[in-house]
């Protein structure tokens, strides 16, 4: 018996290991990342500085003073599932480039789905596109989720300029037909060859 619950104990210790691992090569990917953006940005700055243009570097700190606003925005969603996974995405997948763009305050918690539910949904959506969308083009395809709530809920906006191929329209059919069956509602679905455009739409729980 103790050398069973001996090797038992080993073989979860390893687990974990092997979890905290990965979470760490993960967390150091988003670090790298965002210091090499940053990095981008002083670089632009100082080359606008040494050419004494400082119109154009004003312009360029509005949109850094945006981007973290935006960046504030999405961690300020009561969601941390959402705003990990959105705050993370870019620097974790190279396949598509995620533009997250909250419009208003957006409390998450105010709606019927659950957080999991929630994070499941809108996961499952940008992960199906991440791993089906055509990478023959010259530039990575992008997605833009918008997120606004009013007295409807919450609408989510996927925005994808890009190809997806027939295995990923298939697969997000599926989600689709599975989000209609629950509380959410879909307002618009475009998936033609010139515009492909999701909008749902979250009640609020009563």
């Amino acid at each position: 018996m103790g050398k069973i619950f001996l090797s038992t104990w080993v073989n979860v210790m390893g687990d974990e290991r092997r979890l905290f691992t990965h979470q760490t090569d993960q967390l150091l990917t988003v670090l790298n990342r965002q210091r090499h953006d940053w990095l981008n940005h002083v670089q632009v700055l100082l080359g606008y500085l040494h050419l004494n243009r400082t119109e154009q570097g004003e312009a360029h700190l509005k949109r850094i003073a945006q981007m973290a606003m935006q960046e504030s925005m999405v961690a300020r969603l009561n969601s941390s599932l959402l705003s990990v996974f959105f705050l993370t995405f870019n620097a974790l997948n190279n396949e598509l480039l995620l533009e997250v763009d909250v419009c208003n305050h957006v409390d998450l918690t105010r709606v019927v789905l659950s957080e999991q539910d929630l994070f499941q949904l809108v996961s499952e959506i940008l992960c199906t596109v991440n791993d089906h969308v055509d990478q023959s083009g010259y530039e990575p395809a992008s997605m833009q989720v918008s997120l606004q709530m009013d007295e409807c809920g919450v609408h989510f906006r996927f925005d994808l300029a890009g190809v997806l191929h027939a295995s990923g329209m298939e697969e997000l059919e599926k989600l689709i037909r599975k989000s209609e069956q629950s509380t959410v509602e879909v307002t618009e679905w475009i998936h033609t060859e010139e515009e492909w455009v999701l909008n749902l739409v979250v009640p609020f729980a009563e």
